[in-house]
């Protein structure tokens, strides 16, 4: 084995992790020294992570760490894989004897949203400052595979293309979304959505962004990104908003992690106090409103069981690896704010059980191990009932294989213990090639277009593999009966399950009621014999601060907080209440980085408006 092989054989360490999950997004990881870890970040530090999710972390031994306990009572997620575990409020300060910095608009976060929101309202006339955890640009969107949106932006009318028919209205868009979320969601903000996400792709486009429209015109992406994999592709888009800020005007502050915001006498919120460098506090001062635009809490273990506790339940992991621990959802919920879109988030399928053997809950989505688990494996739930698979390979079947990324999750996190398992032999690397599934279940290899953008050690997925092999994430025995005992299965329902599905393949005929295709069926016969705990992976959270059509944050008495602003997904309701993954399309009435920079635009636009313009008339 070669050294490099034998490091990843070994698992990445904590400190490894950091530093490439700091590449991915462009940023840095800064360490600090803290009591009993030598790995660890300044203990405290807003965007950082919290707590140990090393294998030294205390778990559960193997056979014990089902989903559920053995009366079927829900087993805990262990807190330390977790970068937090906070749902406390975060109360606002007093305005300070003097400020630090002036603008009339701080926007906190410089991701796809941030982004958008500092440049929109800049390009507007407005004095802005941008606030950012991380070290660059960018954030957890330039890592998003494509912009899914149902129509209404130029390049889909050049197609003639709009959902649900064609010509695009807004209007039949809303209806249809509306009734999909079981009309549990505000339809006004609704309508805004399906109103503005073309609205936004243009304006992104003459801010510099050049859009291409995808394969299935659902979706664009930008044109230099490439056709191959779905890797990093809006990373040219958040390079393009960024440069856009930077020419009118958007001051732009990094690392610099915002720690509360400041409200004045009369409720009104006026400035953010933020770690200068992660050292000392600054104090902002936004003399018309603060835009929050930091992403969700896909991270923090105390708030997802708190307000989407089907997420908590049913995903075995994130695949958001920069931020997303629910800063800036808590400093709304300080100044008080009501809660919309309640147990509502959006998850792909395979999300790896990292976490129940001690491992870190969130993890790059291309990490190898992830996509080798999103391949069509023979899965079974805990009782040893077969399970469905989605195809996502493109074929006739368009859209429909896209949704396949979504629903495929809530088929993976809703049976009994809510998890699902996954099993093959010895010859899987035989048959990846068969299964030719697209979109972000592509296998990254090292000879894929642009594999240049790719961290070095995620560009080949038998890395990631081989780290969860030696994780014990991935379990690898000489017999089906170890393996069996070792996922945590009762005696004799696991081997029972192998052996129908052998004899399906066999026959070269799959008598399930969601029939694999013939070139699917690979028999279980031959050790070393390998098995995976897999639940839905979690990229989105839909519960978050309530906001109305006009994007201002309102309280819990139902009325605006003066000065303050929220874009998706720091908000919520982008789906009403009481959604596993999200849908109708990937996330919401728009994907997920297309809600967010949806939002960002819409934020800066609403914040100029109603601070600035119509308070000088």
């Amino acid at each position: 084995m070669s050294e490099n092989k034998d490091r990843a054989a070994r698992g990445l360490s904590r400190r490894d992790f950091l530093t490439r999950a700091a590449v991915v997004v462009g940023g840095t990881a800064a360490a600090a020294a803290v009591p009993g870890a030598a790995w660890a970040v300044q203990e405290g530090a807003i965007g950082d992570w919290a707590a140990d999710g090393s294998a030294e972390a205390a778990v559960p031994a193997s056979a014990d760490a089902n989903a559920s306990s053995a009366d079927g009572t829900y087993r805990e997620h262990n807190g330390a894989a977790f970068p937090a575990d906070d749902a406390s409020p975060i109360p606002p300060r007093a305005v300070p004897a003097s400020w630090d910095y002036e603008c009339e608009i701080c926007v906190v976060g410089a991701g796809g949203g941030g982004l958008n929101a500092a440049a929109r309202a800049a390009e507007l006339g407005a004095d802005v400052i941008c606030v950012e955890a991380m070290g660059l640009h960018g954030g957890n969107a330039q890592e998003a595979g494509m912009c899914a949106i149902l129509g209404g932006s130029k390049l889909q009318e050049s197609k003639r293309f709009a959902f649900p028919s064609y010509p695009f209205d807004a209007k039949k868009l809303a209806d249809w979304a509306i009734d999909e979320y079981h009309y549990a969601c505000d339809p006004r903000l609704i309508n805004l959505i399906a109103e503005e996400g073309g609205h936004c792709i243009d304006w992104m486009a003459d801010c510099g962004v050049q859009w291409r429209l995808g394969e299935v015109p659902v979706y664009v992406a930008p044109k230099n990104s490439t056709l191959d994999h779905h890797v990093l592709k809006m990373k040219d888009a958040t390079d393009a908003m960024f440069s856009f800020g930077q020419r009118h005007g958007v001051d732009y502050r990094f690392q610099s992690p915002a720690q509360a915001l400041v409200q004045d006498g009369d409720g009104r919120v006026v400035g953010v106090v933020v770690r200068e460098g992660y050292g000392d506090e600054r104090y902002i001062h936004a003399s018309r409103g603060v835009i929050l635009t930091a992403g969700g809490f896909c991270n923090n273990k105390a708030l997802l069981q708190r307000y989407i506790p089907t997420a908590a339940m049913g995903c075995a992991s994130s695949y958001l690896t920069a931020g997303e621990t629910g800063e800036c959802f808590r400093m709304g919920l300080g100044v008080n704010a009501d809660v919309s879109g309640f147990n509502s988030s959006a998850s792909f399928d395979g999300g790896v059980d990292w976490e129940a053997e001690g491992g870190q809950w969130a993890r790059f989505l291309y990490d190898g191990m992830t996509q080798l688990s999103r391949q069509p494996w023979f899965t079974v739930d805990r009782c040893g009932n077969r399970l469905r698979y989605m195809d996502s390979r493109v074929g006739e079947d368009g859209a429909n294989a896209i949704y396949a990324l979504g629903d495929l999750a809530t088929i993976q996190m809703t049976p009994p213990g809510h998890r699902s398992y996954i099993v093959f032999d010895a010859h899987y690397e035989d048959h990846l090639a068969g299964f030719a599934q697209e979109h972000c279940r592509k296998l990254i290899t090292p000879d894929l277009e642009q594999i240049d953008k790719v961290p070095e050690h995620y560009r080949d997925w038998h890395h990631g593999v081989e780290d969860a092999i030696g994780a014990d994430v991935l379990k690898r025995r000489d017999t089906l009966e170890e393996l069996e005992r070792d996922l945590g299965f009762e005696e004799g329902v696991l081997v029972e399950a192998v052996e129908k599905w052998n004899a399906c393949c066999e026959k070269g005929e799959d008598d399930f009621m969601y029939p694999m295709p013939p070139a699917w069926l690979h028999a279980i016969k031959d050790p070393p014999f390998y098995g995976c705990r897999i639940g839905g992976n979690l990229y989105g959270t839909k519960a978050g601060l309530l906001i109305n059509d006009r994007m201002q944050v309102v309280s819990t008495k139902g009325t605006p907080i003066p000065g303050l602003y929220a874009g998706w997904h720091t908000a919520g309701g982008a789906c009403g209440e009481n959604s596993y993954i999200g849908d109708p399309i990937l996330g919401s009435l728009l994907g997920d980085v297309s809600l967010a920079f949806c939002g960002g635009y819409l934020c800066g636009t609403f914040a100029v408006r109603n601070e600035l313009q119509e308070a000088d008339e």
